[in-house]
Protein backbone atom coordinates (compact mmCIF):
# COMPACT_ATOMS: atom_id res chain seq x y z
CA UNK A 1 0.00 0.00 0.00
CA UNK A 2 1.07 3.46 -0.81
CA UNK A 3 -0.19 7.01 -0.33
CA UNK A 4 0.39 9.97 -2.72
CA UNK A 5 -0.95 12.23 -4.95
CA UNK A 6 -4.14 11.21 -6.98
CA UNK A 7 -1.81 11.66 -10.11
CA UNK A 8 1.20 10.14 -9.02
CA UNK A 9 -1.22 7.05 -7.40
CA UNK A 10 -2.67 6.96 -10.82
CA UNK A 11 0.87 6.75 -12.37
CA UNK A 12 2.39 4.07 -10.55
CA UNK A 13 -0.75 2.02 -10.67
CA UNK A 14 -0.15 1.89 -14.86
CA UNK A 15 3.40 1.60 -14.82
CA UNK A 16 2.85 -2.01 -12.28
CA UNK A 17 0.12 -2.87 -14.67
CA UNK A 18 2.43 -2.16 -17.62
CA UNK A 19 4.33 -5.52 -16.75
CA UNK A 20 2.57 -8.64 -18.12
CA UNK A 21 2.91 -10.50 -14.57
CA UNK A 22 0.42 -7.91 -13.19
CA UNK A 23 -1.68 -6.69 -15.82
CA UNK A 24 -4.71 -8.48 -14.08
CA UNK A 25 -4.14 -7.02 -10.53
CA UNK A 26 -7.16 -5.19 -9.23
CA UNK A 27 -5.75 -1.79 -8.34
CA UNK A 28 -8.24 -0.13 -5.83
CA UNK A 29 -7.66 3.08 -5.23
CA UNK A 30 -9.13 5.68 -2.01
CA UNK A 31 -8.63 9.15 -1.34
CA UNK A 32 -7.87 11.08 1.75
CA UNK A 33 -9.03 13.82 3.40
CA UNK A 34 -5.99 14.91 5.71
CA UNK A 35 -2.71 14.50 4.67
CA UNK A 36 -1.28 11.05 3.75
CA UNK A 37 -2.60 7.45 5.02
CA UNK A 38 0.56 5.85 4.75
CA UNK A 39 3.31 8.37 5.64
CA UNK A 40 6.12 6.35 5.39
CA UNK A 41 7.20 3.64 3.51
CA UNK A 42 8.37 0.17 4.86
CA UNK A 43 9.42 -2.45 3.04
CA UNK A 44 9.57 -5.70 4.78
CA UNK A 45 9.97 -9.37 3.58
CA UNK A 46 7.12 -11.39 5.50
CA UNK A 47 6.84 -15.26 4.70
CA UNK A 48 2.83 -14.96 3.90
CA UNK A 49 0.63 -11.70 3.49
CA UNK A 50 -1.82 -13.79 6.23
CA UNK A 51 -1.20 -15.29 9.70
CA UNK A 52 -2.90 -17.83 10.32
CA UNK A 53 -2.27 -20.84 13.24
CA UNK A 54 -0.18 -23.34 11.77
CA UNK A 55 1.06 -21.18 8.29
CA UNK A 56 -0.36 -20.66 4.79
CA UNK A 57 2.89 -22.31 3.11
CA UNK A 58 1.35 -25.66 2.40
CA UNK A 59 -2.19 -24.11 1.07
CA UNK A 60 -2.59 -24.78 -3.25
CA UNK A 61 -3.41 -20.83 -2.96
CA UNK A 62 -2.42 -20.54 -6.80
CA UNK A 63 -5.05 -23.06 -7.57
CA UNK A 64 -8.34 -21.34 -9.12
CA UNK A 65 -9.90 -24.24 -8.21
CA UNK A 66 -9.20 -24.82 -4.58
CA UNK A 67 -10.31 -21.48 -4.01
CA UNK A 68 -13.87 -19.93 -3.44
CA UNK A 69 -15.50 -18.79 -7.00
CA UNK A 70 -15.59 -15.40 -7.55
CA UNK A 71 -18.63 -13.44 -8.24
CA UNK A 72 -18.60 -9.61 -9.56
CA UNK A 73 -19.75 -7.42 -7.23
CA UNK A 74 -23.26 -7.18 -9.30
CA UNK A 75 -23.25 -10.85 -9.10
CA UNK A 76 -22.82 -10.11 -5.60
CA UNK A 77 -25.81 -8.17 -5.20
CA UNK A 78 -28.17 -10.07 -7.32
CA UNK A 79 -27.51 -12.65 -4.72
CA UNK A 80 -28.41 -10.74 -1.88
CA UNK A 81 -31.16 -9.22 -2.96
CA UNK A 82 -32.40 -12.30 -4.48
CA UNK A 83 -32.13 -13.98 -0.76
CA UNK A 84 -33.00 -11.27 1.22
CA UNK A 85 -36.50 -11.42 -0.43
CA UNK A 86 -36.77 -15.02 0.75
CA UNK A 87 -35.89 -14.51 4.48
CA UNK A 88 -34.84 -11.44 6.94
CA UNK A 89 -31.46 -12.59 6.92
CA UNK A 90 -31.53 -11.63 10.35
CA UNK A 91 -28.74 -14.74 11.61
CA UNK A 92 -26.77 -14.91 8.20
CA UNK A 93 -28.98 -18.18 7.25
CA UNK A 94 -30.61 -16.33 4.32
CA UNK A 95 -32.29 -19.12 2.55
CA UNK A 96 -31.61 -22.22 4.46
CA UNK A 97 -28.58 -23.73 1.77
CA UNK A 98 -26.76 -20.38 1.91
CA UNK A 99 -24.38 -19.21 4.73
CA UNK A 100 -23.02 -15.60 4.50
CA UNK A 101 -19.99 -15.30 6.10
CA UNK A 102 -17.91 -12.75 7.26
CA UNK A 103 -14.08 -13.31 6.75
CA UNK A 104 -12.91 -10.61 9.15
CA UNK A 105 -12.57 -9.31 12.89
CA UNK A 106 -15.52 -8.89 15.15
CA UNK A 107 -14.38 -4.88 15.57
CA UNK A 108 -14.72 -4.38 11.71
CA UNK A 109 -17.86 -5.79 11.87
CA UNK A 110 -18.89 -3.07 14.83
CA UNK A 111 -18.79 -0.36 12.07
CA UNK A 112 -19.86 -1.90 8.85
CA UNK A 113 -21.23 -5.18 7.54
CA UNK A 114 -23.83 -6.82 4.86
CA UNK A 115 -27.05 -6.97 6.32
CA UNK A 116 -27.99 -10.40 7.61
CA UNK A 117 -24.20 -11.19 8.24
CA UNK A 118 -23.34 -12.73 11.74
CA UNK A 119 -20.47 -10.86 14.16
CA UNK A 120 -17.93 -12.95 13.27
CA UNK A 121 -16.21 -14.10 17.50
CA UNK A 122 -12.98 -13.46 16.17
CA UNK A 123 -10.17 -10.77 17.89
CA UNK A 124 -7.43 -11.78 15.46
CA UNK A 125 -7.33 -13.28 11.74
CA UNK A 126 -4.96 -15.75 13.09
CA UNK A 127 -7.41 -17.52 15.08
CA UNK A 128 -10.51 -17.63 12.86
CA UNK A 129 -11.48 -21.44 13.02
CA UNK A 130 -14.97 -21.44 11.48
CA UNK A 131 -15.98 -24.81 9.86
CA UNK A 132 -12.69 -26.49 11.00
CA UNK A 133 -14.58 -28.63 13.69
CA UNK A 134 -16.21 -32.10 12.37
CA UNK A 135 -17.76 -32.61 15.82
CA UNK A 136 -17.95 -29.74 18.10
CA UNK A 137 -21.28 -27.50 17.40
CA UNK A 138 -20.59 -23.80 18.43
CA UNK A 139 -23.34 -20.66 18.35
CA UNK A 140 -20.09 -18.88 17.79
CA UNK A 141 -19.46 -21.15 14.51
CA UNK A 142 -21.71 -20.32 11.23
CA UNK A 143 -20.33 -23.25 9.44
CA UNK A 144 -21.17 -25.57 11.99
CA UNK A 145 -23.39 -28.71 11.39
CA UNK A 146 -24.13 -27.20 7.53
CA UNK A 147 -24.23 -29.26 4.93
CA UNK A 148 -20.94 -29.16 2.95
CA UNK A 149 -22.47 -30.24 -0.18
CA UNK A 150 -25.04 -28.41 -0.51
CA UNK A 151 -25.00 -25.29 1.31
CA UNK A 152 -23.82 -22.02 -0.60
CA UNK A 153 -21.02 -20.82 2.10
CA UNK A 154 -21.00 -16.68 0.24
CA UNK A 155 -17.69 -15.18 1.99
CA UNK A 156 -16.12 -11.73 1.95
CA UNK A 157 -13.83 -9.58 3.29
CA UNK A 158 -12.17 -5.92 2.86
CA UNK A 159 -10.19 -6.93 -0.38
CA UNK A 160 -10.71 -10.40 -1.24
CA UNK A 161 -7.00 -11.89 0.38
CA UNK A 162 -8.27 -13.47 3.43
CA UNK A 163 -10.81 -15.03 1.79
CA UNK A 164 -8.73 -16.43 -0.72
CA UNK A 165 -6.38 -18.12 1.54
CA UNK A 166 -9.83 -19.37 3.88
CA UNK A 167 -11.61 -20.34 1.22
CA UNK A 168 -8.57 -22.83 0.41
CA UNK A 169 -8.55 -24.25 3.95
CA UNK A 170 -12.54 -24.81 3.93
CA UNK A 171 -12.23 -26.64 0.58
CA UNK A 172 -10.06 -28.99 1.90
CA UNK A 173 -12.14 -29.28 5.19
CA UNK A 174 -14.97 -30.59 2.53
CA UNK A 175 -16.92 -27.73 1.58
CA UNK A 176 -17.76 -27.97 -1.96
CA UNK A 177 -20.05 -24.83 -2.78
CA UNK A 178 -17.85 -22.00 -1.93
CA UNK A 179 -18.17 -18.32 -3.47
CA UNK A 180 -16.19 -15.01 -2.56
CA UNK A 181 -16.80 -11.64 -3.16
CA UNK A 182 -14.26 -10.49 -6.38
CA UNK A 183 -11.87 -7.58 -4.64
CA UNK A 184 -13.86 -7.53 -1.63
CA UNK A 185 -15.96 -4.63 0.23
CA UNK A 186 -13.74 -2.00 -1.46
CA UNK A 187 -14.17 -2.96 -4.81
CA UNK A 188 -18.33 -3.63 -4.33
CA UNK A 189 -18.46 -0.01 -2.51
CA UNK A 190 -17.01 1.52 -5.86
CA UNK A 191 -19.24 -0.45 -8.42
CA UNK A 192 -22.21 -1.03 -6.29
CA UNK A 193 -22.70 1.59 -3.94
CA UNK A 194 -24.57 0.86 -0.19
CA UNK A 195 -26.89 -1.62 -1.59
CA UNK A 196 -26.83 -4.17 1.12
CA UNK A 197 -24.20 -2.88 3.07
CA UNK A 198 -24.49 -1.23 6.76
CA UNK A 199 -22.62 1.43 8.26
CA UNK A 200 -18.92 1.98 6.88
CA UNK A 201 -15.83 -0.02 6.10
CA UNK A 202 -13.15 -0.38 8.59
CA UNK A 203 -9.46 0.10 7.00
CA UNK A 204 -6.03 -0.35 8.60
CA UNK A 205 -4.72 3.09 8.84
CA UNK A 206 -5.16 6.64 9.93
CA UNK A 207 -8.35 7.06 8.15
CA UNK A 208 -9.83 4.11 10.49
CA UNK A 209 -13.45 3.71 8.74
CA UNK A 210 -14.95 5.05 5.64
CA UNK A 211 -18.16 5.95 4.65
CA UNK A 212 -19.65 4.23 0.97
CA UNK A 213 -19.53 7.78 -0.53
CA UNK A 214 -15.75 7.64 -0.67
CA UNK A 215 -16.01 4.78 -3.17
CA UNK A 216 -18.93 6.10 -4.91
CA UNK A 217 -19.82 9.59 -4.09
CA UNK A 218 -23.08 9.65 -6.09
CA UNK A 219 -24.63 7.46 -4.28
CA UNK A 220 -26.72 8.36 -1.24
CA UNK A 221 -26.56 6.23 2.15
CA UNK A 222 -29.45 7.85 3.88
CA UNK A 223 -31.00 3.70 3.93
CA UNK A 224 -28.35 2.45 5.41
CA UNK A 225 -27.68 4.94 8.01
CA UNK A 226 -31.05 4.44 9.18
CA UNK A 227 -30.52 0.37 9.18
CA UNK A 228 -27.74 1.06 11.27
CA UNK A 229 -29.50 2.91 13.54
CA UNK A 230 -32.50 0.61 13.49
CA UNK A 231 -30.15 -2.61 14.43
CA UNK A 232 -30.01 -3.12 18.07
CA UNK A 233 -26.91 -5.17 18.17
CA UNK A 234 -24.88 -2.55 16.13
CA UNK A 235 -23.28 0.66 16.57
CA UNK A 236 -23.33 0.48 20.08
CA UNK A 237 -20.92 2.16 22.62
CA UNK A 238 -18.72 -0.65 24.47
CA UNK A 239 -18.67 0.94 27.68
CA UNK A 240 -22.52 2.03 28.06
CA UNK A 241 -24.67 0.09 25.08
CA UNK A 242 -25.84 3.52 24.14
CA UNK A 243 -25.72 4.45 20.16
CA UNK A 244 -22.75 6.41 19.16
CA UNK A 245 -22.85 9.13 16.53
CA UNK A 246 -20.25 8.31 14.35
CA UNK A 247 -19.34 4.73 13.10
CA UNK A 248 -15.29 5.03 14.27
CA UNK A 249 -13.15 2.84 16.09
CA UNK A 250 -10.47 4.85 18.94
CA UNK A 251 -7.89 3.10 21.20
CA UNK A 252 -8.30 2.43 24.89
CA UNK A 253 -5.66 5.74 26.55
CA UNK A 254 -4.02 2.80 28.44
CA UNK A 255 -1.25 2.04 26.17
CA UNK A 256 -0.66 -1.37 27.91
CA UNK A 257 -4.50 -2.09 26.51
CA UNK A 258 -4.63 -0.30 23.29
CA UNK A 259 -8.01 -1.54 22.93
CA UNK A 260 -10.40 -1.20 20.07
CA UNK A 261 -13.86 0.46 20.43
CA UNK A 262 -16.56 2.33 19.76
CA UNK A 263 -17.61 4.80 22.37
CA UNK A 264 -20.23 7.76 22.88
CA UNK A 265 -18.46 11.15 23.51
CA UNK A 266 -20.15 11.00 26.98
CA UNK A 267 -18.31 7.94 28.19
CA UNK A 268 -15.06 9.22 26.16
CA UNK A 269 -15.05 12.33 28.65
CA UNK A 270 -15.71 10.49 31.56
CA UNK A 271 -13.52 7.60 31.41
CA UNK A 272 -10.67 9.91 29.83
CA UNK A 273 -10.17 8.04 26.30
CA UNK A 274 -9.98 4.44 28.23
CA UNK A 275 -12.49 1.19 27.99
CA UNK A 276 -12.83 0.78 31.65
CA UNK A 277 -12.45 2.17 35.12
CA UNK A 278 -8.69 -0.13 35.39
CA UNK A 279 -7.36 1.26 32.62
CA UNK A 280 -8.06 5.22 34.02
CA UNK A 281 -5.68 4.78 36.64
CA UNK A 282 -2.74 2.48 34.60
CA UNK A 283 0.63 3.95 34.40
CA UNK A 284 1.17 4.43 30.81
CA UNK A 285 -1.51 6.70 29.98
CA UNK A 286 -1.85 8.37 27.05
CA UNK A 287 -4.09 11.99 26.48
CA UNK A 288 -7.20 12.13 25.30
CA UNK A 289 -7.71 12.47 21.70
CA UNK A 290 -9.96 15.48 21.23
CA UNK A 291 -11.21 12.94 17.90
CA UNK A 292 -11.20 10.16 16.03
CA UNK A 293 -7.58 9.56 15.21
CA UNK A 294 -4.72 7.54 15.72
CA UNK A 295 -2.38 7.86 18.86
CA UNK A 296 1.20 8.49 18.06
CA UNK A 297 4.67 6.85 19.69
CA UNK A 298 4.44 6.68 23.50
CA UNK A 299 7.99 8.58 23.97
CA UNK A 300 5.54 11.76 22.18
CA UNK A 301 3.57 11.84 24.89
CA UNK A 302 6.22 11.06 27.41
CA UNK A 303 8.54 14.16 26.22
CA UNK A 304 6.11 16.38 26.61
CA UNK A 305 4.91 15.29 30.02
CA UNK A 306 8.55 15.79 30.95
CA UNK A 307 8.11 18.85 29.10
CA UNK A 308 5.42 20.09 31.83
CA UNK A 309 7.35 19.10 35.39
Amino acid sequence: MRSGPAKDALAYAKWVKEDHRFAGVLVQISPVSNGHAFPRLRLRYKPSLVQLEGGISHLPLLEPSIRAIPLTPSQWRNRLEALNKVNDCSNGDLNGNCILLDVRNGYEWDVGHFQGAPRPDVDCFRSTSFGLSDSMVSESDPLAAIDKEKTDVLMYCTGGIRCDVYSAILRGRGFKRLYTLMGGISHYLKSEGSAGWVGNLFVFDARLALPPPVFKPEVKTEASKTQAFLDNSFAKCYICGSKVSELRHRNCANLDCNLLFLCCMACVNQSRGCCCLKCTSAARLRPVLPGHQRYQKWHHYREVELERR
